[in-house]
């Protein structure tokens, strides 16, 4: 496209310069012609000086012309370095956006490895026959059944230890819960901060600016600002869905109980609420039906 644009500017010009020449060949021709005395040819050729005001006018023209040709240059060249900035603005958000979800996808994977490493072995009494029976009736020690839980399966049991105390003691929780923690801190511990980091990476990242909404940095109105606010949340409630989808039931309860205990109240607790991460909650396995209001509603998406 540029070429056929200097291609074409080049064949007015030359057109312009072959007009200009014949006129002043045929102009000398006719004159030789039609005048043969020397003082009147010049004569003739002093009032021909407008002639020579017409031709200055024409380069004066044409210099007019160029510059407007360079003034047109430019003005396409800083479109196409405006395009180029827009591309590079795209290219640039589109590997930002790849860099988030390789690191989101990422923590996600590492969510689901961390679930699978945790274990736990606890101890059931072996089955109960005549021979054991003599000794529980002498007292002495029964020979126990070591099992080890893994997985979802050691939130379930630790869940259920911990529930019933709650229920025992409703108003007591604080100290339930945090007397407990302990006993599973090493396992569920990473498990709370890397699940807290995956919703932390999520609120934080910006997926739409204010130039691509078309509104201002520091907007004016409450219309520009809405629109800002919610187009990223909308974005990032959906990341965030993807990470509900992944837990179980006795994740989602272990989540609630620690989201209100001091490890996670300040910090976690109001993301929790900001995207809905107990909409899926089974509330009726809650020791403590009171403890639910101390979420806002929209923990719940109610």
């Amino acid at each position: 496209m540029s070429n056929e644009k200097n291609e074409n500017k080049l064949v007015g010009l030359y057109i312009l310069l072959g007009i200009v020449f014949i006129v002043w060949i045929a102009s000398l021709l006719g004159l030789n012609q039609l005048i043969s005395d020397p003082e009147r040819k010049g004569q003739f050729g002093d009032s021909f000086g407008a002639i020579n005001s017409l031709f200055s006018g024409l380069a004066l023209a044409g210099i007019i012309y160029t510059i407007y040709l360079q003034k047109k240059e430019l003005s396409l060249q800083r479109k196409e370095l405006s395009d180029t900035r827009e591309e590079f603005k795209t290219q640039n958000k589109t590997l930002s956006l790849q860099r988030f979800e390789n690191t989101f996808f990422h923590l996600l994977e590492l969510h689901h490895q961390i679930v699978n490493a945790i274990d736990i072995d606890i101890y059931k009494n072996k089955p109960i026959s005549a021979l054991t029976l003599k000794s529980v009736e002498r007292k002495e020690k029964i020979e126990k059944d070591k099992i080890t839980l893994k997985g979802r399966d050691v939130f379930k049991y630790s869940f259920e230890q911990v529930n019933y105390q709650i229920r025992k003691a409703e108003s007591d929780f604080d100290k339930i819960y945090m007397d407990y923690w302990p006993i599973v801190q090493t396992d569920f511990g990473h498990y709370f901060r890397n699940l807290y980091r995956i919703i932390k990476l999520v609120n934080e990242y910006k997926f739409h600016s204010h130039s691509e909404l078309e509104s201002s940095e520091n907007p004016l109105n409450d219309e520009d600002k809405t629109n800002y606010t919610l187009s990223n949340f909308n974005t990032r409630y959906k990341y965030t869905s993807i990470v509900r989808a992944q837990l179980s039931d006795f994740e989602l309860l272990w989540l609630f109980y620690n989201g209100l205990s001091e490890n996670g109240l300040k910090k976690f607790k109001p993301l929790i609420e900001e995207y809905s991460l107990l909409k899926n909650l089974p509330k009726d396995k809650i020791g403590n039906k009171n403890l639910k209001f101390r979420y806002n509603k929209k923990a719940y998406k109610e």
